[in-house]
């Protein structure tokens, strides 16, 4: 029996990818992204530095003020503790109608009368609980 007198033939395979023209076109497109995205990082880290060099000029100012402030805080303190002392480190009698302190007495409290009952109930279910039966 003849099927039409012709052995089978293998399809013919193609291959059809992308032309040279959208290669270069993805190409452009993908040094375009590159070299957008090293000029925003590097605009970013520009500024980041000059964030960080401002907040460490402003550390060293705070600091300087600090010890300023510290240095003259210390020598008023000294002036005042070598001047007050010396001139107010006097005795003088008590005036009449100075009201003085006396020592403390206690107080006197009344007794508790709360006891707790060494016979109390053995630790069980429900007990301890305030339960309406």
């Amino acid at each position: 029996m003849c099927f039409g007198g012709s052995s089978p033939q293998a399809p013919e395979v193609v291959y059809r990818g992308p032309s040279e023209a959208d290669i270069q076109r993805n190409r452009d497109s993908l040094s375009a992204y590159q070299s957008q995205m090293q000029k925003q990082q590097s605009d970013f880290q520009s500024q980041l530095q000059m964030q960080i060099d401002k907040a460490n000029q402003e550390t060293a100012d705070l600091q300087k003020r600090y010890e300023n402030e510290a240095a003259a805080a210390a020598a008023a303190s000294a002036a005042q503790q070598t001047s007050t002392y010396a001139i107010s480190a006097s005795q003088t009698e008590a005036p009449e109608a100075a009201k003085t302190t006396a020592a403390t007495v206690k107080k006197k409290k009344p007794e508790s009368n709360l006891s707790i009952s060494r016979a109390a109930l053995p630790a069980s279910a429900g007990t301890g609980l305030n339960i309406g039966v």
